[in-house]
């Protein structure tokens, strides 16, 4: 059983990845798309984001490769191409149901969805 189950492999989910591993948590993060990224891996990788604390321009995918790298210390368990469907509280902890039938089970749950399904 993980510590936290991320639902959003997009930067938020993969920042907070890193995050709840430098905490000491077994982390796993969930998405619907086949690789990590979210919508600026899918949409714009090589569009400049003005937006990120501390960086006056990234590339989209520069960023999603630094966030890939950070998360990494982390040592999360990664199910891509999997879209969360359910939820069942459990006693202590959940699980969360895809729609490949996997069941994956958390004491908590951070879901970082941003305008993607």
């Amino acid at each position: 059983m993980l510590d936290m189950l991320i639902v959003g492999a997009g930067p938020a989910g993969l920042y907070a990845a890193y995050y709840a591993g430098f905490r000491g948590l077994s982390v796993g993060v969930i998405d619907s798309l086949p690789e990590i990224g979210g919508q600026v891996t899918a949409l714009y990788p090589e569009k400049l984001i003005f937006d990120v604390a501390g960086l006056p321009a990234v590339k989209g995918q520069d960023l999603v490769d630094a966030l890939a790298e950070q998360a990494a210390t982390a040592d999360p368990e990664y199910h891509l191409g999997q879209r969360a469907e359910g939820m069942l509280s459990l006693d202590g902890h959940v699980a969360i149901t895809t729609d490949e039938g996997d069941r994956i089970e958390a004491r908590t749950v951070l879901i970082t969805g941003g305008i993607g399904t």
